[in-house]
């Protein structure tokens, strides 16, 4: 095997690569990169479950493949002095990293057992807009809970249905929604590991170039002329998180998205705990949002004003749960819709309908 490439292609390449690759595992290979130089200069990580493949060019002069520690790989190559790099296979156990002047010789295992990386018929593809994935993504995966016992809920819903492509998260006390319109009438809906839309996003510059993705039961793979991610999908009936909606509102605000955001974390500065001390939140009738909290490093009250319509409203809130939406808003203003006290208390934006938020009103303490 020997190959010559660019060392910022090499770079990147390295870098995304890596987020499939577990930095500890019990199993020695998977913590290694899989490097393929056939007709293409190929690079794998994969943990079992979850994959990426990523192409560059580069001058190919001898085809072989080789798996060597990920760690150890990247660091070379991130120190290099030159822009090129040359690789090359020494004996069947050492491959030689050669950049100007510094030359590296290390261990490399032949790629027996290494978990393989299976490409899904993309025959049936999707397409979107790198930055309405980001959005997508963005505005629902924070809300995925990864610690619940139930799978489907440490994933993210993907669901296309009447020309509608909707991303929900819920973890049992909010939830998070965020569809997109599409042209296509093909309706499909599969449960998405939150780690590879969060690398994904990571990865793609989020602007107006196509990403593209395909799925059948077990697996999801979005891709570009780079790389190709695949994904084992979690396997279930997801919530129907329509019905969690209320069909009518008692109250509604219409409030600055900065102004309540920058109030909720002042709040926080003097909590330590909020199961103990929640947030109270109150919508008056003098166009007015009072927020509240006495808890464990002093007591805050502030004023803020507000267009309120409907009856006057106090209920208690997570204060993470609406920063944590809050901060993933692109609309100057929201609007909160309530039902009552103790009802969902639902957000979204004034002139961006397509994101909407649910979150269940936390009790609050009688002594006040």
């Amino acid at each position: 095997m020997k190959f010559t490439c660019n060392k910022d292609n090499l770079i990147e390449c390295i870098n995304i690569v890596q987020k499939a690759i577990p930095s500890k595992s019990s199993i020695n290979i998977l913590e290694c990169m899989l490097i393929e130089v056939g007709e293409e200069l190929r690079f794998t990580g994969s943990d079992g479950d979850f994959g990426i493949v990523y192409e560059i060019p580069g001058i190919i002069e001898e085809i072989g493949s080789i798996i060597v520690n990920s760690k150890t790989f990247g660091d070379i190559i991130r120190k290099l002095p030159d822009i090129y790099v040359t690789i090359e296979s020494v004996d069947d156990n050492t491959i030689s990293i050669t950049s100007r002047n510094a030359n590296y010789k290390i261990n490399v295992f032949n790629n027996e057992g290494y978990p393989p990386v299976e490409f899904i018929d993309n025959t049936n593809e999707f397409r979107l807009n790198e930055s309405t994935l980001c959005n997508l993504v963005k505005q629902t995966s924070f809300a995925a809970c990864l610690e619940d016992k139930r799978v489907i809920l440490k994933g993210v819903f993907m669901e296309q249905k009447d020309k509608k492509l909707n991303f929900v998260a819920i973890d049992g006390y909010r939830l998070a929604l965020r569809y997109t319109e599409v042209e296509d009438n093909r309706e499909f809906g599969v449960i998405v590991p939150t780690k590879i839309l969060n690398e994904l996003a990571k990865s793609i510059k989020g602007d107006d170039e196509i990403i593209k993705f395909c799925c059948n039961d077990n697996q999801i793979m979005f891709y570009n002329d780079k790389f190709r991610m695949i994904s084992k999908l979690y396997k279930g009936d997801y919530v129907d998180y329509k019905k969690m909606f209320p069909k009518e509102y008692k109250t509604t605000c219409k409030i600055k998205t900065k102004e309540l955001l920058d109030s909720f974390e002042r709040a926080q500065l003097v909590m330590k705990d909020e199961r103990k001390y929640p947030l109270s939140v109150k919508f008056t009738k003098n166009d007015e949002v009072i927020v509240y909290i006495n808890a464990e490093n002093g007591v805050l009250r502030e004023v803020i004003n507000a267009e309120v319509s409907g009856e006057e409203i106090e209920l208690g809130l997570s204060i993470k749960n609406v920063i944590e939406c809050l901060r993933v808003i692109n609309d100057e203003e929201i609007v909160i819709s309530l039902t009552s006290a103790v009802g969902p208390c639902v957000i979204n934006g004034v002139n961006d309908k397509e994101f909407i938020f649910l979150t269940m009103p936390v009790k609050l303490n009688k002594a006040r």
